[in-house]
């Protein structure tokens, strides 16, 4: 299993709007993460500063697959208002990993 975190910024004032939508993410949206085989994803929120979490056994492609489908397309569309993007454009920034404790690792 693959897992990857990302950090993410919004823009001043828009963390309600920001939560409501994720209350109500497109069902196809949902479905193409099912789909592509995303295991978890989390997004965790700190004022203007969002983490996010993913799991899927081959994530690189997972991740490719939802960047090119229309409903994600459509998403990140709805989102724009609201996202801020790096000097890169892009508004999802990987995060190097410097710890993981798998559950089981110590111990019989």
């Amino acid at each position: 299993m693959q897992r990857r975190a990302f950090k993410l910024r919004i823009r001043e004032g828009t963390a309600e709007e920001y939560v409501r939508r994720h209350q109500a993410v497109h069902e196809d949206l949902l479905r193409v993460f099912e789909s592509v085989g995303i295991k978890t994803y989390s997004i965790f929120m700190d004022g203007n500063i969002l983490y996010a979490y993913m799991e899927a056994e081959d994530l690189d492609s997972a991740i490719k697959s939802i960047e090119e489908h229309p409903a994600n397309i459509r998403w990140q569309k709805y989102m724009s208002d609201i996202l801020i993007a790096d000097h890169e454009g892009r508004t999802m920034v990987p995060l190097p990993e410097v710890f993981h404790f798998p559950q089981g690792a110590y111990g019989p």
